[in-house]
């Protein structure tokens, strides 16, 4: 560190680089986001209040600062949710900076309580069954390419997993036996293994056998055209890719369909065949069941079912008698004027 560094260049190096990476074993795909969010603090900080990096203190790291940087990144379009999400990095980098510079412990204190803003809880976007058979089937299994879209796009949804999880996915993750896994690597740094279906399982032989033969176990399962380990906008350009070619041939096929409506499409399908919200929860990694109880919210079936099943036994199941046949009740109702 240069002897000239600010003492808060000080800290949010030593956040980024041993903080979180070490002493809480943060993934690096965390520690980037934290780290874009206080790229975007000094993005305000020089376009927004003409303060340059090198000359801003943590003793003027204040609570209305933040607020301040928090209303302007609104204004530039983020939403709410997103705006909350960088409010948690900026309070967890608040909370990290008071042992480390305890004569600013009071204001540093402030940031850590800001509260977040109340969101309006987001719908569910999902695709069909039929919809997203048509989506995964549509690549051409006749070309290298196609055949190794078609994999991808079957294995995002049947495994459920985020995207990074399948960027991640090593040769060694993978188990094709009489019981057929993947290993992923999660939030948190943490693992879990999911099953896969025999037609899955299939799929990933097949393309294992044909490009992918020569790979150890280290390597990535999945690859580019460039042989390399695909990377998330690899993947959302496959699923744009095919989503724009099946709209042009049904209009009626979602307009924005993105790489996470695969594991949204997946836990509520799962919903729908009755399978238990806990082991939907252990299949998606989430540790709160709260978090997978979105997914319930948003099934107006269920729904349905449910009232449609209780209906009967409070209200009975007779008959309603027709009243336009009770004569004294129509002649009553006639008498009116």
């Amino acid at each position: 560190m240069n002897k000239n560094s600010t003492d808060f260049a000080c800290l949010v190096t030593g956040f980024l680089t041993d903080y979180l990476p070490l002493q809480r074993c943060y993934s690096r795909n965390t520690v980037l986001s934290y780290r874009d969010t206080l790229k975007l603090f000094l993005r305000f900080l020089t376009e927004c209040k003409g303060i340059s990096p090198a000359s801003f203190y943590i003793k003027d790291f204040k609570r209305e600062l933040v607020i301040e940087f928090l209303e302007w990144y609104r204004k530039n379009g983020a939403s709410i949710s997103a705006a909350n999400q960088r409010l948690a990095a900026i309070k967890a980098f608040a909370s990290y900076a008071q042992f480390e510079s305890i004569e600013c412990i009071a204001p540093l204190q402030d940031v850590s309580g800001i509260k977040a803003k109340k969101a309006a809880p987001k719908e569910v976007s999902f695709l069909t069954v039929e919809q997203m058979s048509v989506l995964i089937n549509f690549p051409d299994i006749n070309s290298y390419t196609g055949f190794r879209h078609r994999m991808l796009l079957t294995l995002l949804y049947d495994s459920g997993c985020r995207v990074q999880e399948l960027c991640d996915i090593t040769m060694a993750d993978v188990s094709l036996g009489s019981v057929s896994t993947v290993r992923l690597h999660g939030k948190g740094n943490k693992y879990r293994t999911v099953v896969i279906s025999d037609e899955t399982a299939i799929l990933i032989r097949n393309y294992i056998s044909r490009y992918r033969s020569n790979a150890v176990g280290t390597q990535p399962l999945i690859t580019n055209r460039c042989h390399q380990k695909i990377d998330r906008d690899g993947i959302a350009y496959i699923v744009k890719k095919y989503a724009d070619a099946v709209r042009k041939e049904d209009s009626s096929f979602p307009e924005h369909v993105h790489c996470h409506m695969f594991r949204h499409s997946k836990a509520m399908h799962m919903l729908e065949a009755g399978i238990n919200i806990i082991y939907i929860r252990d299949f998606l990694g989430h540790e709160d069941i709260s978090t997978t109880m979105v997914y319930v919210r948003a099934d107006n079936r269920l729904k349905n079912d449910a009232i449609n099943k209780l209906a009967p036994k409070v209200t009975g199941e007779s008959d309603m008698p027709d009243w336009s046949k009770d004569r004294d009740l129509m002649q009553f109702l006639n008498s009116l004027k």
